[in-house]
């Protein structure tokens, strides 16, 4: 029976284990080799650890020696719970840095981000679709050209910066992910416009709020890792670099909202995080199946049930009851007494590790304190006792009378 759970079990897992294998091949697959990559909005992760063609390594390696050798915190919690949290978001001198496909956020996010800006911080985000909430509370708009569907038959990625201050060499392209949304209305005299798309639109912009900036960059493809290995593409993001403090407190990169494929729904929670990676929710279910497999099979008793030990009884009781009632049907009144008082003493002993050669008034008070027995009681049983250790003839009724006095110091002695 335990060698065929065992079998089921394992039969199961290497399923399971194989489904999920599969399945991560089917959201994931290779993005190719050498110069054959595979440009898809789906296989864009713009995460600091992903070092594929579609990731963010590159630019996250560079920021951490760009800003005075500052490391990059990374983020996985939505920012109004960060905010919340962390004390030193509320004040000065911060970077937040937001790299992703598309923005969702809540009503909690945007207030903080607002106030986190006006506070004199600096928020950089870089999506190619922002939400209707971002837009709201900093009051812009963006316009995407095809409604209801991107343009994957195009594939170069372009990107100009258009401040004179800036070298002329200021446009760069590679293959990749063709953007195109650009920036529609804003408040004017609180905008700069920075960059723009292949259509000439800007697409790269500044606002100021309060005392801080928000930048948005509508090509989040000038921030992998393919298109900043291309030839000098890297100094793309070192001018978007170079619009922030080159000292900052701290610098912050989110990893949260790149997740996201939907808006979000209710309050934060752990299991947000679990539930959003294919990977750890089949981990989490795999884990359920096999903890319901084990209660079904192995929460049975295997072992019988132990009966209850039974109470120790008084052996030096029983052996006095066993020992009258024997000498008692002989009638022998004087041997039995005798035998009785021999046990007491041998008692008194082992128990009390009292000497009982000689049984003075020195021994009973030492006896008393020992046992806890009345100081007249173990008189009056001392005496007894020598007295029967020589009596040639004993009565009934002192017979009886010595047994009731041993029964009691045995039955209340301590």
């Amino acid at each position: 029976m335990r060698t065929a759970i065992i079998i089921t079990i394992s039969v199961l897992l290497f399923v399971l284990i194989a489904l999920l294998i599969i399945g991560g091949s089917a959201m994931h697959p290779p993005a190719g080799k050498g110069n054959d990559v595979s440009f898809s909005r789906k296989l864009a992760t713009y995460s600091s650890q992903d070092k594929k063609p579609l990731g963010s390594y590159v630019p996250f390696r560079v920021m951490e020696h760009f800003f005075n050798d500052i490391k990059p915190r990374t983020i996985t919690r939505p920012f109004s719970y960060n905010y919340r949290r962390d004390a030193r978001l509320k004040g000065s001198g911060n970077l937040y840095f937001i790299v992703a496909g598309r923005l969702f956020t809540t009503e909690q996010d945007v207030a903080a981000m607002r106030e986190f800006v006006s506070a004199g911080n600096r928020l950089f985000v870089a999506v190619e679709e922002t939400d209707s909430l971002f837009e709201a509370a900093f009051r812009f708009s963006i316009k995407r050209p095809g409604r209801f569907f991107y343009d994957e038959s195009k594939k170069e990625a372009v990107q100009s910066f258009v401040n004179s201050v800036f070298a002329p060499d200021t446009f760069f392209s590679s293959k990749g992910l063709h953007m195109v949304n650009f920036l529609d209305r804003t408040q004017p005299g609180s905008t700069t416009i920075l960059g723009n798309n292949a259509s000439h639109q800007p697409n790269f912009f500044r606002i100021k709020v309060g005392k801080g900036h928000v930048f948005v960059l509508l090509n989040p493809m000038v921030w992998t890792n393919y298109f900043l290995m291309k030839g000098e593409n890297i100094k793309a993001l070192e001018t978007q670099l170079a619009y922030l403090p080159q000292y900052p407190d701290r610098v912050y990169w989110d990893e949260y909202y790149k997740a996201l494929n939907a808006p979000q729904r209710g309050e934060f929670s752990n299991w947000q995080v679990l539930m959003k990676h294919p990977s750890l929710r089949w981990a989490l279910w795999l884990a359920v199946l096999l903890l319901l497999l084990y209660v079904l099979f192995e929460g049975k008793r295997r072992q019988r049930l132990i009966p209850p030990k039974p109470v120790l009884a008084n052996s030096s009781l029983d052996f006095v009851e066993t020992l009258g009632r024997l000498y008692y049907l002989h009638h022998n009144n004087s041997n039995l007494a005798q035998k009785m008082a021999q046990h007491l003493t041998e008692y008194i002993r082992s128990r009390y590790y009292l000497n009982t050669s000689r049984m003075d008034d020195e021994f009973v008070t030492a006896l008393s304190r020992k046992s806890g027995y009345p100081h007249e009681q173990v008189s009056a049983l001392i005496a007894q006792t020598a007295y029967f250790r020589e009596a040639a003839d004993v009565d009934d009724n002192q017979l009886r009378n010595y047994y009731n006095s041993i029964y009691q110091f045995y039955l209340k002695a301590s």
